[in-house]
């Protein structure tokens, strides 16, 4: 620590003055120095001066007389008594010189040496009548005028340090009475940085109004930070209850990773208390594991004091309380930045939120299955299906394996749900299942895959057979047919016997899902054509498959009904079980002209298009015309739904069209509202997220149809940003019968609700149906029991 910093203020102000003084002093005394050494040079000049003309008039009467010895005299006593050092006279031949002898000086010689003062000399010329007589020549030394200039300087040095040292003394008593007040203030600074914070600052009277006034600041500075701590108190006792009652653990670190804080609900999850965790690394009190590989996890507070970013639990994690027991949790972790002014950007610790994720585990696991599996038969559903179809297509390519893919379609099986209801059918579903497991090949003794059989919707079924050839394929699918068709159903007191048609198709290099099922389907449908109850194997050389050619001819006329007006639109009205103000919503329905002008549902026409990749120009179509429409009738403001398929999604000219539209015709897109179904959406999920943020953007709204279907998947709720869920009817016809359907809608609500999207139930049939979504909460109806399709008023 340097000699300035251990000075006080007080010190500091007394050297400073006197410097100040001292450097004055010096300063004025080298001006001083400069005159005098001016005067005491002109001084001398002019002492010469007169002193050569006084001795010249005196010498000027023994010159003319030449009495020399009289001049001699006359020299020597001028050189004695005046301040002349030396005389010289010079003429006629005569040269006389009287010099003085050298007086001891009492200026110290270093004093003359800074004077610097050199001898003075005068001459005079001595002419008398016209006559030059000769030249007086006068030198004065500086030796009287240094002694009297050193006696004028010590009596202004004494002067001068006189004057300083009643200053030094004057300003010492002023300081030292102004400074009792700031050295109050320091002696409460002192107090307060020993912890007294309540410590106030009294000054003495007469303290300066600047420190009186700087005194109240800090005292009104006091008071304030006092009111702070009491709120801060109150606010940490707050927060400690508060986090004591939440249903959440909650464990706070410092910056190292310790354990500094748990609430009950950490300490009961952990086994840890308190007391016995508080200064643990995070990793002692809370160790995680891989539920499934049982590798250690990082923990996420740790991940959040080395990263300084929000951390989230990796999924599947598992925590090992103290005891043993394994629970999963589910949480994140946020770091608390340091608020210590000196300190800017550090971490003073981390909070680390979870919960016991036993319950939610659980569901998401039994919405797994159900996205993969048929919640009624327990078959794997045509999700499933289509992801072991490009894996069995890959094979094919890469391994020289052989596969056979066979399309089942029950025939008459809507005779029994009409007559019996949707009951009968689901029980009749149920024992076909049981049947086609047991005709469905088994691997053979060398190993290889079991056969999949999977539920791809209703009443239709798909078998890959693994490994197997064309001809054995369809022996297989003989097998199914007779086993179906032989089989009697008794449902109460009726008796009912259906059949089956089954569409065969090798899976070849090259081809894709869409081909392998349209193959299937294609044959299929040839076999139903047949008779039902038959197998047909898909050959482009098919008689029956070339028949097929006439939906190929139709979707090339697709133009051509068109322009004849084949096609018309009926709208559905969507109605909020609840009292809203957001006017009327329809959904928009497609229906097509038979040859005799009857409206009917599109039936294969729209399988036709959507197979033949026709479908983004009827959906072009009807977009077109549903804006033609509210164009013609402006005090139409409801809100209509239109469905899109998965072709249009991938039309990236569908999109500017929209655009193109909606700007021409100055309709608002928040009327609009696209539905979409996860089984269009699924191929084209990049197109359909580019497609719903562009729309979006402009304030279209868009559905995700029949979620909850044979396809549905949770993740598509992250990936597309729908606003609208439109729970599949399947598990909405029979809501009031089934308690597993109530289960799903009720999971599929809560899910909506979770996510604040709008849910909407279709297929309400009757009353009850309705009551028991009124009891789900689900917000929007629709189905005949609320509004059958209506054609759009003209």
């Amino acid at each position: 620590m340097s000699l300035l910093a251990r000075l006080s203020l007080r010190s500091r102000l007394l050297i400073a003055l006197v410097s100040i003084g001292l450097l004055l002093f010096v300063l004025g005394g080298l001006a001083v120095l400069k005159i005098a050494q001016g005067v005491a040079t002109q001084l001398l000049v002019q002492t010469a001066q007169r002193e050569a003309r006084l001795l010249a008039t005196t010498l000027t009467e023994p010159l003319i007389l030449k009495d020399y010895s009289t001049v001699e005299q006359l020299m020597g006593r001028e050189v004695a008594n005046a301040e002349a050092n030396a005389v010289r006279f010079a003429g006629d031949g005569v040269e006389i010189e009287a010099l003085d002898q050298p007086a001891a000086l009492r200026r110290p010689a270093w004093f003359a040496a800074l004077l610097g003062l050199a001898p003075a000399h005068a001459e005079e010329a001595i002419i008398v009548g016209g006559r030059d007589y000769g030249r007086l020549s006068v030198t004065i030394a500086p030796g009287f005028v240094e002694e009297r200039l050193w006696r004028l300087v010590g009596i202004g040095l004494l002067i001068a340090g006189g004057a300083m040292i009643l200053l030094a003394l004057a300003t010492h008593v002023i300081l030292r009475a102004n400074f009792a007040a700031l050295e109050a203030i320091r002696a409460s600074a002192r107090r307060r940085a020993a912890g007294e914070l309540s410590s106030r600052v009294e000054l003495p009277k007469h303290a300066p109004p600047e420190l009186v006034e700087t005194a109240q600041v800090l005292n009104r500075a006091r008071d304030q930070l006092q009111q702070k701590l009491d709120e801060l108190a109150t606010e940490k006792e707050r927060w400690r209850i508060t986090l004591a009652s939440v249903g959440d653990g909650v464990v706070v670190t410092d910056a190292d990773g310790d354990v500094a804080f748990m609430n009950p609900v950490a300490e009961r999850l952990t086994g840890w208390t308190l007391d016995e965790a508080r200064g643990k690394p995070i990793e002692t009190v809370m160790p995680l594991v891989h539920e499934d590989t049982r590798a250690p996890q990082a923990n996420p507070a740790r991940l959040a004091l080395r990263s300084g970013e929000t951390q989230a639990m990796a999924n599947h994690t598992l925590l090992i309380a103290r005891d043993g027991r394994e629970t999963p949790v589910h949480d994140s972790a946020a770091v608390v930045p340091s608020v210590a002014h000196d300190t800017p950007g550090e971490l003073s610790g981390a909070v680390l939120v979870f919960r016991d994720d036993s319950e939610r585990r659980a569901l998401l696991r039994e919405l797994r299955l159900m996205a993969f599996h048929d919640p009624l038969t327990g078959l794997p559903n045509r999700r499933a299906l289509v992801g072991r179809i490009e894996r069995a297509l890959r094979q094919v390519g890469e391994e020289g394996r052989s596969h056979v893919f066979c399309y089942i379609d029950l025939d008459q099986f809507k005779l029994v749900n009409d007559t019996c209801g949707h009951a009968a059918g689901d029980a009749l579903l149920v024992e076909i299942v049981g049947l086609m497991k047991n005709a469905v090949p088994a691997p053979d003794a060398h190993g290889g895959e079991r056969s999949l059989l999977a539920r791809i919707g209703g009443d239709e079924f798909g078998l890959l057979l693994f490994d197997c050839s064309l001809d054995d394929a369809v022996a297989t699918a003989k097998r199914l047919v007779e086993l179906i068709t032989t089989h009697g159903f008794r449902y109460e007191a009726r008796q009912f016997h259906i059949g089956a048609s089954v569409g065969v198709a090798a899976l070849e290099p090259g081809m894709g899902v869409d081909a392998v099922l349209g193959h299937a389907d294609t044959a299929c449908y040839h076999a139903k054509d047949q008779g039902r109850g038959r197998v047909e194997v898909h050959s482009a050389a098919h008689a029956g498959i070339r028949a097929l050619d006439e939906e190929m001819q139709w979707v090339a006329r697709f133009d051509e009904s068109l322009a004849a007006r084949r096609f018309r639109l009926y709208r559905q009205r969507i109605a909020p079980l609840a009292a809203k103000n957001g006017g009327e919503h329809y959904e928009i329905l497609l229906r097509v002209l038979d040859a005799e002008g009857v409206a009917g549902p599109p039936g294969r026409v729209l399988s036709a298009v959507e197979r033949f990749g026709y479908a983004h120009l009827l959906d072009r179509w009807v977009f077109d015309a549903l804006l033609d429409y509210l164009a013609r009738h402006p005090e139409d403001h409801a809100r209509y739904a239109i469905n899109l398929s998965g072709g249009t999604l991938s039309q990236t000219e569908f999109l500017a069209h929209v655009q193109q539209r909606l700007a021409a015709t100055k309709i608002a897109p928040t009327r609009l509202l696209f539905e979409i179904t996860e089984t269009a959406a699924i191929h084209h999920l990049a197109e359909a997220r580019h497609l719903i943020a562009t729309l979006s953007s402009l304030g279209c709204r868009f559905c995700l149809d029949d979620f909850g279907s044979g396809l549905s998947s949770f993740a598509y709720l992250k990936q597309l940003p729908v606003s609208v869920l439109k729970i599949d009817g399947g598990f909405v016809r029979a809501l009031h019968e089934e308690a597993n359907d109530y289960v799903i809608v009720n999971a599929i609500a809560q899910i909506g609700r979770d996510l604040s999207l709008e849910v909407v139930a279709e297929w309400v049939e009757n009353q009850e149906i309705y009551d028991r979504l009124a009891e789900i909460g689900v917000e929007y109806v629709q189905g005949y029991f609320i509004h059958r399709p209506e054609p759009l008023p003209e």
